[in-house]
């Protein structure tokens, strides 16, 4: 299936993800093995090679990277570990991780925004583009922390999951004047290729990515 970019006129058709893409070299450049962030990377490094070979000029990409993080949309129900009132009742959760004096997450990452970062920049950078997400701005984190979720959500996953489509159309609408779809949320990997062949391309749990990882990363004696 083919991955496209979208301008201000138009939807422009840039790679054809076909079942060889080789997550392998996704770990090589995220320096990562969560499955969910190879997947991402994988997806990333195909798109990228595709504008690059399509905008040989291009220096500056804009992404999302933040703004699931910095109005908390991520599945509860994927985490046990989790509560929604958990969720609401740590400001910077998604942003920071979670555990005190603790490594929750890996000797690497701090938790899931880092990760994301790193699985945005590091692609982009081996194609030679600088990318910014307007997300990660701190005055725009500081907005974010600021959002009442407690109250807005009532304890409600379903309120919770919905409120950044919200505050986007509201945004739009305000700042605009124009009409913001809102979409159920999904993985920038979902829908790139078709569910057989990212089952055959993406078939490896975190204990095979990690060792692509250690073979590669690991110190030798």
């Amino acid at each position: 299936m083919a991955l496209s970019t979208i301008t201000e006129r138009s939807v422009h058709r840039i790679a054809n993800l076909v079942p060889d893409e080789d997550p392998r070299e996704a770990v090589a450049v995220i320096e990562d093995y969560k499955p969910l962030d190879v997947e991402c990377a994988t997806v990333g490094l195909a798109l990228l090679a595709g504008i690059r070979a399509r905008h040989p000029q291009w220096r500056w990409l804009f992404d999302g990277d933040g703004g699931d993080e910095n109005l908390k949309d991520y599945p509860i129900e994927e985490n046990a570990e989790l509560t929604i009132r958990s969720v609401v009742s740590n400001r910077m959760l998604y942003q920071e991780g979670w555990g005190v004096d603790a490594i929750k997450h890996s000797l690497m990452y701090s938790g899931g925004l880092s990760r994301g970062c790193v699985r945005g920049h590091a692609p982009a950078r081996r194609y030679g583009f600088h990318l910014i997400s307007p997300y990660t701005a701190p005055g725009v984190i500081a907005v974010a922390e600021g959002i009442p979720f407690a109250s807005l959500s009532r304890e409600s996953h379903e309120s919770l999951y919905a409120l950044k489509g919200e505050v986007l159309s509201r945004g739009v609408r305000q700042v605009l004047g124009r009409e913001l779809p809102v979409f159920p949320k999904r993985r920038f990997q979902q829908g790139a290729m078709r569910d057989e062949a990212f089952g055959a391309v993406f078939a490896g749990e975190t204990d095979r990515y990690r060792g692509y990882f250690l073979a590669r990363y690991a110190p030798r004696a």
